[in-house]
């Protein structure tokens, strides 16, 4: 890739916000990390480092993640800020608070806090960090929220351990308090339990949960579990319904919906659904506390929590959420919080940079958004080079000023 000259103009904009959390020195360092996630090939410390033009050594870069004394906590609480500004500016008064958890795969047991778990896409115990995350998802645009590293409590103690339930209360009241405009909360089975349903009731939000096929609901004054009450059920009493993903594309399903009384939980309404045909494969069940939802709300509701695992697919592919190569936990949480940025101003920002009178058809993708990005780095480099040929300097001089910190090519100089 060509050495970068300039950040993308998305990001130059961005900057006077962040300016409060650092000094000058520190800010170089934020913009050019920030800048490397999105546009390096290599989204190392030592990659990231090593494109930009008249770069220091890296270990300042490592300094700046590991050792530096700026705050975390006022960088997400500015990268909120951002959040809460757009709602206002598109006025979002509601959306959905998504709960959900992943895998950042490790490949060294040095590396602080790692431990191995049970991969569920591998289907093997994988060495990485579990982390828990919330995602705001509204009409047109979804973002992260926070994330918090799980712990073995065989590893920190019982004083200091904290379940993943634990972590996804702390993070829905984490959004509350933010001002972050959800009105509805969805997660997988895991999070579907007595501590995070009592907890939203108080906060008075709605919920839809997938559920286990293990729950026990009442059904003419008998208990009986979610998958032996399918049994039960006549294929006409099914209902076809199609519902539009967030992806744009269609979703034809066969559904049954009844408000119950299920175990532990109180008055609920549960949906059982089916892909192909009623009553053939494996059924899905969902169960919300708005027992006044239509079946295709509940449906189109639960839908709009796939953005959170297209969220982590990014992340991973495309801003570096896994490549972080530091030991320390300090530094791998800044790692994230910084791709969580990245995300967010990608998202945000980018269809507003100096290229979008090139482009003739909507950037939708975050992959699409870090190739605009890394368009603008080339045009950038293009003209500091035409610049630098009309101040006299033959093109011998402007290679040699151009590769000279390159440590692969440095033979050639």
């Amino acid at each position: 890739m060509l050495p970068i000259v300039k950040y993308p103009s998305f990001i130059e904009c961005a900057l006077p916000h962040f300016e409060p959390i650092f000094n000058q020195c520190q800010l170089r360092h934020f913009a050019e990390y920030l800048t490397g996630l999105i546009v390096s090939e290599n989204k190392t410390i030592t990659g990231i480092n090593d494109h930009f033009l008249n770069h220091t050594d890296q270990s300042a870069k490592n300094h700046f993640l590991t050792d530096s004394n700026w705050d975390d906590t006022q960088l997400t609480a500015k990268r909120l800020d951002l959040i809460i500004e757009q709602c206002r500016i598109k006025r979002v008064t509601e959306g959905l608070l998504v709960i959900d958890d992943t895998l950042a795969h490790k490949t060294g047991e040095q590396i602080e806090a790692v431990d191995w778990f049970w991969d569920h896409s591998n289907h093997k115990y994988t060495l990485g960090h579990q982390v828990v995350s919330s995602q705001f998802v509204a009409k047109d645009f979804h973002v992260p929220i926070d994330s918090r590293l799980y712990r073995k409590e065989e590893d920190i103690g019982k004083e200091h351990f904290q379940s993943k339930l634990d972590l996804a209360v702390e993070l829905i009241d984490q959004a509350a308090q933010a001002g972050i405009p959800f009105t509805r909360v969805a997660g997988d089975s895991w999070y579907f339990c007595d501590k995070i349903i009592k907890h939203l009731d108080r906060l008075h939000k709605d919920w839809i949960f997938a559920s286990k096929s293990n729950r026990t609901i009442n059904i003419n004054n008998l208990w009986i579990q979610l998958k032996d009450f399918v049994k039960e059920l006549k294929p006409e009493e099914f209902k076809q319904v199609t519902i539009t993903k967030t992806n744009g594309k269609q979703l034809t399903v066969f559904v049954f919906s009844k408000t119950v009384h299920m175990r532990k939980v109180g008055r609920v309404k549960i949906v059982v659904s089916y892909l192909k045909e009623p009553l053939k494969g494996n059924p899905f069940f969902l169960v919300t506390n708005r027992k006044d939802w239509t079946i295709e709300t509940i449906l189109s509701c639960y839908a709009q929590r796939w953005p959170i695992e297209t969220f982590y697919k990014d992340a991973k592919q495309n801003l570096g959420f896994e490549a972080c190569e530091m030991r320390r936990i300090t530094g791998i949480r800044r790692h994230w919080n910084l791709v969580f940025l990245a995300y967010t101003l990608l998202e945000f920002e980018s269809s507003s940079g100096i290229l979008k009178k090139w482009i003739k058809s909507n950037v939708v993708t975050i992959g699409g958004k870090c190739r605009m990005a890394s368009s603008e780095i080339v045009r950038s480099f293009i003209f500091w080079t035409y610049q630098h040929l009309n101040q006299g300097l033959d093109p011998d001089s402007v290679f040699s000023k151009t590769l000279q910190n390159s440590k692969q090519l440095k033979f050639a100089l």
